[in-house]
Formats: C-alpha cells, structure tokens, sequence
C-alpha cells in the first residue's frame, strides 16, 4: 500500500504543537494545527465541531507567537463560521470566541490594522453583546479615538 502523503500524524497532536510553542517554533505549530484543521475539514466538513476546534487552536498560537491581528481575525472568523452555522449568539462557544476576537484587538498595535478589524468586530459586538457589560460601548469608544488618529 501507499504511504500517505506528508508528514505522519503523530498520536498526541496538542502534545507535539505545545512542545513545538514551548521551543518557540512557532511557525511549526501552526502549520500542524494547519493540517489538522484542513484534515478536519476534509473529513468532518468546514462547519463540523472538529475543524473548528482547529481553528480556535490556530487563533491561540496566533496569541502565543504574539501576533494579536493574526488571532483576532481567527477569532472573528471562527465567531462568524459558528453564527452562520446556526449557533445561538448566547452559545458559551459564540460568547468565548467574540471574547478573544475583542481582547486580541485590543493589543493591536498597528492603528491600520486595529481600524481595519474593529468595525467587524463591532458589528459582532452588537449581535453577541457577551457576559460583560459595556463590551460594544468600548469597541466603539475604542474605534472612534482609532479613526480620529491619522
């Protein structure tokens, strides 16, 4: 028989990525959970539970590799993937990932990007308000003092 082609999958793949973060390849992890989200989605399809667990991976080592408009825009996508799929905007899994979506925005540092990310997510905002009170008020504080700054 044929080899499958590619690298081999090892038995524990959050072991193998957490030990490729903890040596600072970061570059490594997230092209196994790469994999592992386009073998989810291959098998499950792109709204299956499994390619979005790989996903919200993905927006983490984003976080982890500090790159914060890398994990929001993951963030946001996966928050937009669940609520097209039907999830409610109360859904602890919707509430979680507009959450991260917010607090990665927050530590942008680039004013193009945070301006280019912010309305989407507060248009996210307004549908899936979240636990905490005052979350749309403070992506929309936040992105009025973005577009006055040149």
């Amino acid at each position: 028989g044929g080899q499958p082609v590619g690298l081999p999958v090892p038995p524990r793949p959050h072991a193998a990525i957490a030990a490729a973060v903890r040596a600072g390849r970061h570059g490594e992890a997230d092209g196994l959970a790469a994999r592992y989200e386009a073998e989810a989605v291959g098998v499950y399809g792109p709204a299956s539970e499994q390619a979005w667990h790989w996903s919200e991976v993905r927006a983490d080592l984003a976080m982890f590799a500090g790159d914060a408009v890398r994990s929001c825009r993951a963030w946001l996508a996966v928050a937009e993937a669940r609520l097209a799929a039907g999830q409610a905007v109360d859904a602890p899994a919707v509430e979680t990932a507009v959450d991260r979506a917010h607090h990665q925005w927050t530590r942008i540092k680039d004013t193009a990007r945070a301006r280019e990310l912010g309305p989407a997510l507060a248009e996210l905002r307004l549908r899936v308000p979240g636990r905490r009170r005052g979350a749309l008020e403070n992506v929309q504080r936040q992105l009025r003092q973005l577009q006055g700054t040149p």
